[in-house]
């Protein structure tokens, strides 16, 4: 039997009725956290560009998506993606490729990230391991989504987990944490008020954390409050910070505020 005469899995038909539409908050993903039985980690974070919990799959979507939802240009990020079938038999059929089935049954294909970008073309992205692409379906199913996206006139890239430096890694991670933990006092800071801070650090070699703790008893401060002024204002990115080294060896002339977006470094100027 064609692949084109086979049946659409029943549950892949079933959500396909309302997942994958819409975009930042009404957004539902196809394939969500709690679905999957895995071995690894997964995940389900809100985002900074949308008031919706994301379902990522792995620690290395987590690590990408950390990555694009930093970045400066981007305003949504929709993750686990389903391509219409009726798109992707095509391509399998130009191909000369099996389309992705279980059981006789034909499976949507999903592409892991799809990234908006403001003034620029949006990007596809395939989230993969470097080792699973020794895996011939793995990369029939890459060759699916690269022509679809480019197709439709999508950038599409491939991250792998030698990307991502181990380093900038820990560093969106930590940053991260903070914006999902903020204390309502950082929220309340004017840029003002962290130019204020950013002044006071200014002109020290020291590490970052040393002298923010010398500021906190110099102003009478609670313990940690310029360190977490630099650190939620550097997750908001109005502070520009040197992801290639690991925020405890941070020094004080490290770190800057951003006066504007279009300067904005933070290690990912390379993402689009």
């Amino acid at each position: 039997m064609l692949d084109a005469d086979k049946p659409l899995d029943p549950k892949d038909e079933k959500k396909l009725k309302t997942r994958g539409v819409g975009s930042g908050e009404s957004y539902e993903p196809f394939i969500k956290v709690h679905e999957i039985s895995s071995t690894g980690e997964s995940y389900r974070i809100r985002g900074r560009n949308t008031s919706r919990a994301h379902h990522l799959l792995s620690r290395l979507e987590f690590s990408a998506f950390l990555v694009f939802d930093r970045f400066h240009l981007t305003y949504d990020i929709k993750e686990q993606f389903p391509l219409p079938v009726a798109d992707t038999l095509s391509i399998c059929s130009r191909l000369g490729i099996k389309h992705p089935q279980m059981r006789n049954k034909l499976k949507v294909v999903t592409t892991d990230l799809v990234v908006e970008l403001k003034g620029k073309p949006s990007i596809a992205i395939a989230v993969k391991y470097a080792s699973d692409l020794d895996n011939a379906r793995t990369v029939d199913k890459l060759q699916i989504e690269k022509l679809y996206w480019e197709e439709l006139g999508y950038e599409w890239k491939l991250f792998t987990d030698q990307e991502i430096p181990a380093i900038v890694k820990e560093n969106l991670e930590w940053l991260h944490a903070a914006s999902q933990n903020s204390h309502d006092l950082y929220g309340e800071l004017s840029l003002e008020d962290i130019s204020t801070v950013i002044n006071r650090l200014s002109g020290s070699e020291k590490k970052l954390a040393t002298v923010c703790a010398a500021m906190d008893d110099l102003y009478e401060c609670s313990a940690g409050f310029h360190i977490g002024v630099i650190r939620n204002a550097a997750a908001a990115n109005l502070i520009d910070v040197p992801l290639d080294i690991v925020f405890r060896n941070w020094r004080a002339t490290d770190v800057s505020i951003v006066l504007d977006l279009d300067s904005f470094k933070a290690g990912l100027s390379d993402v689009s």
